[in-house]
């Protein structure tokens, strides 16, 4: 039920994967963090009930420490 999104983010690479992970494992609609090699450094997937609410997760992503940008997927 309600929406699903992937988000890719290009990490930091001055800090520490885990604690970009641990902060993002604080946003609310994030279900499942992989993390990856290549133009990505992490592959969030994430579900809220609206748009309005995705808007803001991407948003709670993007004021995460250690992510330098996201591109929804």
């Amino acid at each position: 039920s309600g929406i699903s999104v992937f988000i890719g983010a290009v990490t930091d690479e001055k800090v520490k994967t885990a604690e970009i992970v641990a902060s993002l494992r604080n946003v609310q609609g994030v279900r499942t963090i992989y993390e990856l090699t290549g133009t990505l450094d992490v592959l969030i997937f994430a579900q809220s009930d609206s748009l309005h609410e995705i808007n803001n997760l991407v948003e709670a992503v993007r004021a995460c420490e250690g992510v330098k940008e996201t591109t929804p997927t």
